[in-house]
């Protein structure tokens, strides 16, 4: 059941405001058709900077199969350059039991990472990046949210991603004016298409509507069509993005 952790301004105070309001939003993932497992993720602000959660549970059929589900969470904070991140951590467990958990921190301005000790992460490692913000698998695509709203007319963008495992670079290319369809009802996204990895294709859809946050994530990986989509979406002021899966 790892399958699940393959997808887990006007001025700049303001735009930072707008697109980064306090959230719930809650996502089906399937695969090939298959209804596999459900997600909440709940961004918080805190006093100078976010912290956003990530909850994902096998329902129907996959439940039955096996137990399995990952908490991750991931702190950051906005600057001139984006999302930066402070601390990301992971936990998988199946039938109840950790299988997997590390914990990381983060530092851009020193451009380096380094893990924390864990039940499945004994020994403690550094990892050097390059100058510039670095994020994790939790909050890019918030940082992409970001880049779309701060950047309206820039078509390519390059983030580096701490993973716990090292500091990979990835490239995303954007597509304006994208007619997607989500149970029945048509909506013009923003495509946002992973580029430097192959075999290993993705896909976000992001709607201006609702805080450009991702409503739609494909990915093709090892023969298999992931699909990953919201179901309801909660920020104030905003009528609830209601669908039916």
């Amino acid at each position: 059941m790892r399958f699940i952790a393959t997808l887990v301004f006007l001025s700049f105070t303001h735009t930072a405001a707008w697109a980064f309001t306090p959230h719930i939003a809650n996502y089906q993932l399937s695969i090939n058709g298959l209804k596999i497992a459900e997600e909440v993720r709940t961004l918080h602000q805190l006093e100078n900077g976010y912290f956003y959660t990530a909850n994902a549970n096998t329902s129907g059929l996959a439940a039955m199969i096996k137990d399995y589900s990952i908490a991750a969470s991931s702190t950051f904070n906005i600057n001139d350059q984006g999302v930066s991140s402070v601390a990301y951590q992971i936990m998988e467990q199946e039938d109840k039991k950790i299988s997997k958990s590390y914990v990381i921190d983060i530092n851009s301005q020193s451009k380096t990472v380094s893990s924390q000790l864990t039940k499945t992460q004994p020994k403690i490692n550094t990892w050097k990046a390059k100058k510039g913000n670095i994020t994790d698998p939790l909050s890019i695509f918030l940082a992409i949210a970001f880049d779309l709203k701060t950047h309206p007319k820039k078509t390519t963008f390059s983030y580096q991603i701490a993973n716990g495992s090292s500091v990979e670079t990835q490239e995303f290319q954007r597509f304006n004016n994208q007619a997607i369809n989500i149970q029945g009802k048509n909506y013009t996204a923003i495509k946002v298409v992973r580029t430097n990895h192959q075999g290993n294709n993705i896909q976000a859809y992001f709607l201006k509507e609702y805080r450009y946050l991702p409503v739609l994530i494909k990915q093709i990986k090892g023969g298999r069509n992931y699909l990953y989509e919201i179901t309801n979406l909660k920020i104030p002021n905003i009528n609830g993005l209601q669908v039916t899966l």
